[in-house]
């Protein structure tokens, strides 16, 4: 992390003002074609696919209409004020366009790159700093996607777009910001907005986390970071804000190599790996390690209900894994998540189910696919729901191997435990959750029936893991989240207990 400040144009964003950058009331598109093959043309037919509501203004110096729309030869001329520029022309052109801004845009996000990455482009980038000023205009980029904004009908993927939820995310990276739409709405994230940053001339991680922070929509905040110039702004808001929203960093840069990367993506240099993890544990937000574990977390977190205590570690484990079982309860332990004995009470009550020889009777309960076949007797569900009523977990890890399940019964035990967890997650104690492990083993066969299960498990809120270590991975983040708040003697909100 720096704390050099960044070359800023102009006074600092509010998180109010920012609002208009996520529901743009009007909308200027500056590289839309007449042949239809521009940036641009592909913007437009988003926000239309999207549901846009505003309204839309194609930028050009002689097209009279695009896309089916009037056409203006500049950002000042259009009809009304624009709340939000999308710009895809060549790098030469973008400083004449925003200096004759006249004040009549709010803000422009400029797709195209040349602007210092790598260390080329330093005199567009002068320029460009010079025509922001001159046009009155705030910068998101350059070299950026833009903003996906589900509630507002604005996306910058070609995938159909998700339904609006609690998730933030800013990222670094134009790639990365869509492979997180994909794969997080694919595991059942639901956003409230992804902002492509890119190099962050202007509008930068600061703004975003402030506004995502005091955001009512926003419960879960995640970051994609190569740096930040204004390091000491962006811990103080961290620190200020006492973890009342969980945030999850996955910080590139952290190894020499990833530097060196860094530098030559956005122009920047990325900080040192043990400034970020001090920075995590002092203000209580989580540093992933993958992309996969920046999802994994985020899954967890957005599944956990604010006004619920924090996670205290406490699970119980139940499954057909053998092996598994026991490599999981090794996985949990290493992220400091207990598997606490089964109380004798409970275990006697377990015993007067006719539980087989083969299952055990305590954490994890570890039980064979023949035993769980005998489901005709509904005894997995009666097992869960006897454990769960004398023991009050805080989550059960509900673990499924589909290659060895499915096979049972052309598939009607895997139907069975499926409908199983939705019955009981419809009817967990409060304070209790459910979390699922489906594993699959690649092939098409299961790999299609793990997704039709995913689908029914996020229909209910219900998270979803790939692998038990994925999980344990998302748990040892609620822990650590959760350790905070209590050593701090703060709620799941962030306000202190009353």
């Amino acid at each position: 992390m720096s704390t050099t400040a960044r070359p800023a144009v102009q006074n600092t964003l509010s998180a109010a003002e920012l609002h208009a950058l996520f529901h743009p009331r009007a909308i200027a598109v500056a590289g839309v074609s007449s042949k239809a093959d521009g940036q641009g043309n592909k913007f437009i037919r988003r926000l239309r696919q999207g549901g846009y509501q505003g309204n839309i203004y194609p930028i050009h110096p002689h097209e009279a209409e695009l896309e089916g729309l009037p056409a203006y030869p500049g950002l000042a001329q259009t009809p009304e004020p624009i709340d939000y520029a999308f710009i895809a022309i060549p790098a030469q052109g973008v400083p004449d366009l925003l200096a004759q801004a006249g004040g009549h845009v709010k803000f422009a996000q400029v797709m195209s790159s040349g602007f210092g990455e790598g260390g080329r482009g330093q005199t567009l980038q002068t320029a460009l700093i010079h025509a922001l000023g001159t046009g009155g205009v705030r910068l998101l980029g350059p070299n950026c996607l833009g903003i996906y904004s589900p509630s507002a009908g604005i996306t910058f993927v070609d995938s159909p777009m998700g339904t609006a939820g609690s998730v933030g995310i800013f990222s670094q990276s134009g790639g990365l910001s869509v492979d997180i739409i994909n794969n997080g709405e694919y595991r059942g994230l639901r956003f409230s907005g992804v902002v492509s940053l890119g190099n962050c001339l202007d509008i930068g991680p600061c703004e975003l986390l402030e506004y995502y922070l005091s955001d009512p929509q926003t419960r879960v905040i995640g970051a994609y970071l190569e740096t930040v110039n204004e390091g000491r702004r962006f811990f103080e808001a961290l620190r200020a804000a006492r973890a009342q929203k969980p945030v999850v960093i996955l910080k590139g840069g952290r190894t020499a190599q990833g530097q060196r990367a860094a530098a030559s993506h956005t122009g920047s240099l990325a900080g040192n790996d043990r400034i970020w993890k001090a920075l995590t544990a002092q203000t209580g937000s989580v540093l992933a390690n993958s992309l996969e574990d920046f999802i994994d977390t985020l899954v967890a977190f957005q599944s956990w209900n604010p006004t619920q205590p924090p996670f205290d570690g406490r699970v119980l484990l139940f499954g057909n894994g053998g092996g598994a079982s026991v490599l999981a309860s090794d996985a949990l332990g290493r992220q400091d998540i207990e598997l606490p004995a089964i109380k004798p009470s409970t275990v006697q009550a377990l015993k007067t189910l006719g539980i087989p020889p083969g299952a055990s009777l305590d954490n994890p309960l570890d039980f064979p696919a023949n035993i769980l076949n005998r489901n005709q007797e509904r005894l997995p569900e009666r097992v869960l729901r006897t454990t769960v009523a004398g023991e009050r977990p805080e989550i059960v890890l509900l673990h499924i191997n589909l290659p060895v399940i499915l096979p049972y019964r052309n598939g009607a035990l895997m139907d069975e435990l499926m409908h199983m967890a939705l019955d009981l997650n419809d009817s967990l104690p409060q304070g209790t959750r459910l979390f699922l492990v489906l594993r699959s083993s690649g092939r098409t066969v299961y790999e299609a029936k793990r997704q039709e299960c995913v689908s029914l498990a996020m229909a209910r809120g219900i998270p979803t893991f790939p692998d038990l270590s994925s999980a344990a991975r998302a748990l040892g983040a609620l822990k650590k989240h959760g350790r905070f708040l209590r050593h701090r003697g703060l709620s799941g909100t962030g306000a202190p207990k009353p």
